[in-house]
């Protein structure tokens, strides 16, 4: 049974960030196994770190962002049993018990996640169209999957949500409904569509850096503008003065800049 961490990406800055957390992996994971799916050239510095580097498979739409291949993943992951991870996201301190976790599971998500302080977040101003449509709080970024029929099936109904985002969106999200296309959003969907019950861990999460989850009274739209952060040459990071640990969700570029400096 072989384990691994699975990233997509398209375009300098996400193959960046994409290096970044292979790297952290690397740094802090016994397990520690990456996968980078990409149609990039990729420099034999950003090469050597990833243990697979697998092109994007079949047609590939134009959008830069690429939600709409993210459900090809699952047939694109070399490993019996993954961990996908969006690219602006390090690793600070070990989380190979979570592999233990996940085994009864065929897929699973995190329905929570905590900001700088150690706090579950409750506020829901980015999600809106979840709490209106009674749609489940599940977060993407980081989930689990394992090559199976049941997963098999799942990725099979999230491709067809992501091809036709729109009808589905006119079924399921008919209050807030976003222009664009959200994979948190076409999860939610394909969950509730199969209605499944049985793919939730509170074990999965992360500690997410969006401005307006963080509890401050007057947020700027980017985080960095807020708070200052401290990251020395042990990768130890700190956020104020709170100590981070864990799966970190950056969210901003511009922290990928400073921080993969501190790897070199």
């Amino acid at each position: 049974m072989s384990k691994g961490y699975v990233m997509m990406a398209m375009g300098k800055d996400y193959i960046q960030q994409a290096y970044l957390c292979a790297l952290s992996i690397k740094q802090t994971q016994k397990i520690n196994t990456t996968c980078l799916i990409t149609n990039e050239k990729l420099s034999k510095t950003y090469q050597e770190v990833f243990d697979h580097v697998i092109p994007i498979p079949w047609t590939i739409d134009k959008d830069y962002y690429m939600t709409q291949e993210r459900w090809k993943v699952y047939h694109a992951s070399p490993f019996t049993e993954s961990i996908l991870l969006d690219t602006d996201m390090i690793f600070l301190t070990n989380q190979d018990y979570v592999w233990e976790y996940m085994k009864p599971f065929d897929i699973c998500f995190p329905t929570s996640v905590k900001n700088y302080r150690n706090k579950i977040v409750t506020d829901n101003f980015y999600r809106q169209a979840f709490v209106k449509n009674n749609l489940p709080m599940i977060y993407c970024a980081q989930h689990y999957f394992k090559k199976s029929t049941k997963a098999h099936n799942y990725y099979n109904i999230l491709e067809l949500i992501c091809k036709n985002y729109e009808d589905f969106y006119n079924i399921y999200v008919k209050k807030a409904k976003p222009k664009y296309c959200s994979m948190d959003l076409n999860h939610a969907i394909a969950v509730t569509h199969l209605n499944l019950n049985d793919c939730f861990s509170h074990t999965l999460s992360f500690i997410h850096m969006k401005s307006r989850v963080q509890d401050w009274e007057n947020p700027t739209e980017n985080w960095l503008e807020d708070i200052q952060f401290y990251f020395d040459q042990e990768k130890q990071l700190k956020v104020g003065n709170y100590k981070q640990l864990g799966l970190f969700h950056y969210v901003e570029n511009a922290f990928c800049e400073k921080v993969v400096k501190n790897y070199a």
